[in-house]
C-alpha cells in the first residue's frame, strides 16, 4: 500500500472536515442534488472523452495509485549485476535456473536463454514500454478529466441554484434549498478535484515514471549482459539511472 497516498487523503479530508465541524453541523454541507450534479456530470463528461473500456477500468487504475508496487530500481540493478556475473562465469543458459520476480526481466532472460538476438529483445521491450505508457496514459487521463470537470460542474450547479433563487424571490421557502445547491456544488466540485482526482492522476503519473525507469534499466542491463560486459561496468552504467535520487 502507498502510505503517502492514503495519509495525504486522510490529512486533507480530515482538516476539511475539522473546519466544517468548527463551523457547525456537518449535515449543513450535505446535499444530494449537488452531489449528483458534480459527480454525475463529471463522470459523463469524462466518459465522453475516453472509450468505455477506459472508463470501466478507471477504478482499477485508481487502486494502482494506492496499492500498486513498483520494483525498487536499486534491487533490479543488483539482480542484473548478479545475472551478468553468472552469465560471465558459466553461460547465458545458466540464467534459466535463476528465480526472477520482475516479469519483464524474467521474460528478457527467457529470450536470452532461447537465443534471441539483442536487437530483437530490445525491440520487444520497446513494445512493452510503449504499451505500458499507453495504458498508464489512459488511466491517469481519466482521473485528470474528472479533476478538470468537477469544478466546472460545481459552477453549473451554482448557476442552477442562483436561477432557483431568482425565480422564487417571492417565496422564502424556496430560497434556502436554492442557495444550498448554489454553494455546496462549488464546494463539492473543488473538494473532489483537489482532494481526490488530481492527486490520484499525479500519483499514477509518478508511478508510471518509476516503472518506465525500471524497464529502461532492464533493457540496458540485458543488452549489456549479451554483450559480455563486466558486471562492475554494468552496475556503474545502470546506477546512472538512480544517481540523482
Amino acid at each position: 500500500m502507498d502510505l503517502g497516498t492514503v495519509l495525504g487523503f486522510v490529512i486533507s479530508a480530515g482538516f476539511v472536515l475539522l473546519g466544517g465541524l468548527m463551523g457547525g453541523d456537518l449535515l449543513l454541507y450535505w446535499d444530494m442534488v449537488s452531489l449528483l450534479i458534480v459527480f454525475g456530470g463529471a463522470l459523463g463528461h469524462s466518459m465522453m472523452r475516453f472509450n468505455l473500456s477506459t472508463a470501466i477500468g478507471a477504478p482499477k487504475a485508481g487502486l494502482v495509485a494506492v496499492f500498486g508496487k513498483v520494483d525498487d530500481a536499486g534491487e533490479i540493478i543488483e539482480q542484473i549485476v548478479k545475472l551478468a556475473d553468472i552469465a560471465r562465469k558459466e553461460s547465458v543458459l545458466a540464467l534459466e535456473k535463476v528465480p526472477i520476480d520482475n516479469k519483464y526481466l524474467a521474460k528478457s532472460i527467457k529470450f536470452m536463454v532461447d537465443g534471441y538476438d539483442a536487437t530483437v529483445i530490445e525491440a520487444i521491450l520497446d513494445v512493452d514500454i510503449n504499451a505500458m505508457f499507453g495504458r498508464h496514459k489512459d488511466g491517469r487521463g481519466f482521473f485528470e478529466a474528472m479533476g478538470e470537470s468537477c469544478p466546472a460542474f460545481g459552477m453549473i450547479g451554482t448557476v442552477m441554484g442562483l436561477i432557483v433563487i431568482m425565480a422564487n424571490l417571492d417565496n422564502p421557502d424556496a430560497i434556502g434549498p436554492g442557495l444550498a445547491v448554489a454553494l455546496v456544488t462549488t464546494l463539492y466540485g473543488s473538494a473532489a478535484a483537489n482532494m481526490l482526482f488530481i492527486p490520484l492522476s499525479n500519483k499514477l503519473k509518478y508511478k508510471s515514471g518509476e516503472e518506465l525507469q525500471t524497464l529502461q534499466i532492464i533493457k540496458l542491463g540485458v543488452i549489456s549482459i549479451l554483450a559480455g560486459e563486466n558486471p562492475r561496468s554494468i552496475r556503474e552504467k545502470l546506477n546512472a539511472f538512480i544517481a540523482a535520487e
